[in-house]
């Protein structure tokens, strides 16, 4: 068995869900993986910089969140975008690594790739005592998040179990267990483009709800449309929330959308993680002297890796402020202050 020096940028091996564990898991089925401060590879993420140490290793860049690799500073990469690019690139969402976070909702989630769903019946949702939920903590997200619980609002009280609007007493412990009593969850993305889809919707899924969701563009590429409302078909939330109106007075109709298959036809988890696993080996497999794709000359590698550094530097300091005003956050007169000072700690 090859085996190969890596580092992983920020790794804990006290977290138990990362995307650490996971490349760890993936490269062990073919290689001895040694943990190495001497890397000959490095993986790191767009909040890291100590990849910048080693500027001879090979850089696999990886993703959670909706940014783009830049592959001048990067040979190969890991994230949302669906973009051909040689063998430098291979979209893995992020609820491939992780659906959930907590140890008993993965328990009691069951199928977490949605092969084997089991029929909701009559019983079951007669035992839904919620009508919607929406747990969420980040409160600088898409703004049309809140517009959309406000306007549900209208409608019927939705349970907000998260940090953010909490109006349930406090956060919730178990997010599954929770979104799992309601008929419907919000599964709302941070930001929105094509490609950018993360653990929200198969989270509300797997809690065996009807969710609506606002994201990905393109999410029917991987995920059946008629199991969910996709409010983005929708020209306002004031429709959306008539549909779900339509479907929240109807038990016939709710039972018949709730058991559709999950996954669009043809598209499954496992070819997915094949094909990633296919990926890795083609990186792995090659000599150090051939794997290498980073082609910009040194002066202007220097150059970008200064302008990295200032934004990592910047990028801290703008992380201090979000936990200074994070519990200020819903008082209006702020925003202004917030952003100015945002702009100067960016411009410093």
């Amino acid at each position: 068995m090859k085996k190969i020096k890596i580092k992983i940028c920020d790794f804990d091996p006290n977290v138990e869900i990362s995307f650490g564990r996971f490349f760890l898991k993936r490269l062990e089925k073919f290689y001895e993986v040694e943990l190495s401060e001497d890397p000959d590879y490095v993986f790191f993420y767009e909040r890291s910089r100590d990849h910048l140490r080693f500027p001879e290793a090979i850089r696999i860049f990886y993703t959670g969140e909706n940014v783009s690799p830049d592959f001048n500073m990067t040979d190969y990469s890991i994230g949302f975008d669906r973009l051909e690019f040689g063998d430098r690139h291979f979209r893995l969402p992020l609820y491939m690594v992780a659906t959930l976070y907590d140890k008993k909702d993965i328990a009691l989630a069951g199928d977490l790739t949605f092969e084997r769903v089991e029929p909701m019946t009559r019983e079951e949702l007669s035992r839904k005592s919620g009508f919607c939920s929406f747990v969420y903590s980040n409160h600088l997200a898409d703004p049309r998040r809140k517009e959309l619980l406000d306007a549900l609002s209208t409608y019927k009280k939705v349970d907000s179990g998260g940090k953010y609007l909490n109006n349930v007493g406090g956060p919730v412990e178990h997010k599954l267990l929770f979104e799992s009593e309601h008929k419907f969850s919000i599964a709302f993305e941070n930001s929105s483009r094509a490609g950018y889809l993360t653990e929200k919707l198969p989270a509300a899924l797997a809690a065996r709800t009807i969710p609506i969701y606002f994201g990905d563009p393109e999410v029917g590429r991987e995920f059946n449309v008629n199991r969910f409302i996709n409010a983005r078909n929708y020209p306002s939330f004031e429709t959306v929330v008539e549909r779900v109106k339509e479907i929240d007075q109807n038990d016939d109709l709710y039972l018949e959308i709730v058991n559709q298959p999950i996954l669009a036809e043809g598209f499954h988890y496992s070819d997915t993680l094949d094909a990633f696993d296919r990926f890795l080996q083609n990186i792995f497999d090659q000599p150090l002297s051939s794997v290498k794709r980073r082609s910009i000359n040194a002066a202007h590698t220097a150059q970008l890796e200064e302008r990295d550094r200032r934004f990592f530097a910047a990028r801290a300091r703008i992380d201090r402020l979000r936990k200074l005003f994070s519990p200020l956050a819903r008082i209006s007169l702020l925003k202004n202050l917030k952003e100015q000072v945002r702009q100067r700690l960016l411009h410093s």
